[in-house]
């Protein structure tokens, strides 16, 4: 198993893919914490140390979920999923390889942006003059929840990308799903309070402590769950599929 997380783990370091994602989730995290604390300072407004870590939340997540749909279903598109059965024939341990690395990646990429984020936020705050936040338990809370999640959307995505097989259709099919059913679902079946439960609410909640949404460990459940059901579907169709 060592073996397998140690070849996988090569091939997104040796492809330029995920390390432009990283660079641009340095960048693009500096930048919109940044934004936040600038605008804020513009407004007049409080900056709080979850706003901080929480400014690039879903841009980060989106781009881990890039490379996990790449690292699965960039394998059939590229067929490369031959040779890689060659050397490793059984598909429950590839699998399950590609998925942990997947989420570390995703944990990797996430806590890098955070990292920047705050980074460039505190330092934009105390040029700026805005109040700086306090470290409390709730900011590492929220840093840790928002690592986790960009671990378990990558999971996510890998396992959609063994499931379509298919770069595009998976990308697609997730972009569809985020900006484009999760908001008229609720309304096409009359539940307009079905939105929190669906996976980016979910996502969401695990981050927010609103009356309105579910508790936020409650929140993580249910989004493990939606992550484990794609992992599993992508794992039932590969082990079915003849190379």
């Amino acid at each position: 198993m060592t073996a397998m997380l140690r070849a996988e783990t090569l091939k997104l370091r040796t492809v330029l893919m995920p390390r432009m994602m990283l660079a641009l989730a340095v960048l693009g995290g500096g930048s919109l914490t940044g934004v936040v604390v600038a605008t804020a300072h513009h407004d007049g407004t409080a900056v709080t140390g979850t706003d901080l870590a929480t400014a690039a939340a879903q841009p980060l997540w989106f781009l881990a979920v890039i490379v996990a749909v790449l690292s699965t279903a960039g394998e059939f598109q590229h067929r490369t999923i031959h040779s890689t059965l060659l050397q490793i024939p059984r598909r429950g341990r590839l699998l399950a390889a590609k998925t942990l690395v997947a989420a570390g990646y995703g944990a990797v990429l996430t806590a890098a942006g955070t990292i920047a984020g705050l980074t460039v936020g505190l330092l934009t705050m105390r040029l700026t003059g805005v109040p700086l936040p306090g470290l409390d338990l709730h900011l590492l809370a929220t840093i840790a929840g928002t690592i986790v999640l960009g671990a378990l959307w990558a999971v996510l995505a890998a396992g959609l990308g063994m499931l379509a097989r298919s770069t595009a259709v998976a990308l697609v099919a997730l972009l569809l799903w985020r900006f484009v059913l999760e908001g008229i679902l609720p309304s096409l079946i009359t539940r307009p309070d079905l939105r929190p439960w669906l996976p980016s609410g979910t996502a969401d909640a695990v981050l927010s402590s609103r009356a309105d949404l579910p508790w936020p460990w409650i929140a993580a459940l249910i989004f493990t769950g939606y992550a484990a059901v794609l992992t599993w579907a992508g794992a039932h169709r590969f082990h079915h599929w003849d190379a």
